[in-house]
């Protein structure tokens, strides 16, 4: 009878540590996959070559006050072409990153024009709005090293100890729930866009709407971001069958330790 009820323990003790297991490495993919894309160079590049950067540079250029040019020669250059370079762009794409992910305190985005540096006007409003998002860039980077800590010690459990193998059930469990959450969130950004940037602003980074007046929003416009969603998906679905392919190690190693006590 004791042997039983041990026995019952023990197997819903393994049934919610696999559990925990596969929802938080379900999240953990999503927040890899988030973070890492959104702070890589490469994948904001490219986001602002499909959007059209020309009209913002053109804009830029309009009102800019280069010194050395008056503003009637600036306006009269056909300059647009020569400007967005892939060189320009990474230039760009890198100073914005450095400054989310903290490796510089300040953000002064600039074009160059014939030699000559013009920053590109922003607001003190969209400055605040740039901070706030560091600081969740911040938060992201945190919470993925929470996760991914949380995530080594189960598993370790799982293939060291003993006392708790390895329960399918309950980890393939733990891999749906999150899943269809994350998987909901995605097909809303993919299919409506507009509708989910306004509630993150509007739930999470309040105040982060601003109109066409803003120049910097000819760059980070909701077409820009929407471009995102294609790399952070791939990179969410090659984690995910990883997740899902994950006992085929597990599960013998685990069985391989319960069978060493015996």
């Amino acid at each position: 009878m004791q042997k039983t009820v041990r026995a019952l323990k023990k197997s819903r003790g393994a049934f919610l540590t696999c559990f925990i297991l596969g929802l938080l490495l379900v999240l953990l993919a999503a927040a890899f996959s988030l973070y890492t894309n959104v702070t890589k160079v490469e994948v904001f590049e490219a986001a602002l070559q499909e959007a059209d950067v020309n009209e913002l540079l053109d804009i830029v250029l309009s009102s800019a006050n280069v010194p050395g040019l008056s503003g009637s020669v600036t306006k009269g250059l056909n300059l647009t072409d020569s400007i967005a370079t892939p060189e320009a762009l990474s230039a760009f794409a890198q100073e914005t990153i450095d400054y989310l992910v903290g490796e510089v305190d300040e953000w002064k985005p600039t074009v160059t024009v014939m030699g000559f540096e013009v920053p590109i006007p922003i607001s003190e409003d969209f400055m605040t709005h740039m901070e706030d998002v560091k600081n969740w860039v911040s938060i992201g980077q945190k919470v993925f090293y929470a996760l991914l800590a949380v995530c080594g010690v189960l598993l370790l459990r799982l293939i060291a100890s003993s006392r708790c193998h390895f329960s399918g059930a309950g980890y393939y469990l733990g891999v749906i729930l999150p899943l269809a959450i994350v998987g909901g969130i995605i097909a809303w950004a993919y299919f409506d866009f507009e509708g989910f940037w306004m509630f993150i602003h509007e739930h999470f980074i309040k105040g982060g709407i601003f109109s066409n007046g803003e120049v910097i929003m000819r760059i980070f416009t909701t077409d820009m971001f929407k471009t995102f969603i294609r790399p952070i998906v791939t990179t969410f679905a090659m984690l995910l069958g990883g997740i899902v392919l994950l006992p085929i190690v597990i599960a013998p190693l685990s069985k391989m330790r319960q069978g060493s006590r015996y």
